[in-house]
């Protein structure tokens, strides 16, 4: 039976980087409404998923820090 961390998925969302203003992929929490960074979920409007190959550098700390947890945790 797999463990609860993996049936939760992270979804990726393109929003805007607080830092450099630029688009970049996000990783949303598991409920959709904010990212692992902190930012809500806006609305991506024209940006489109082909418009950056940019990840947020703390949304994928994050999601590496909740993936290398032991299970359970």
């Amino acid at each position: 039976m797999p463990s609860t961390k993996e049936l939760v998925m992270h979804e990726m969302w393109v929003g805007v980087d607080a830092a450099s203003g630029g688009l970049v992929w996000h990783v949303l929490t598991t409920d959709t409404a904010t990212t692992l960074c902190g930012q809500p979920r806006q609305h991506e409007g024209g940006a489109g998923h082909a418009s950056t190959d940019r990840h947020c550098l703390e949304c994928m700390t994050s999601f590496q820090d909740i993936m290398q947890a032991p299970a359970g945790a």
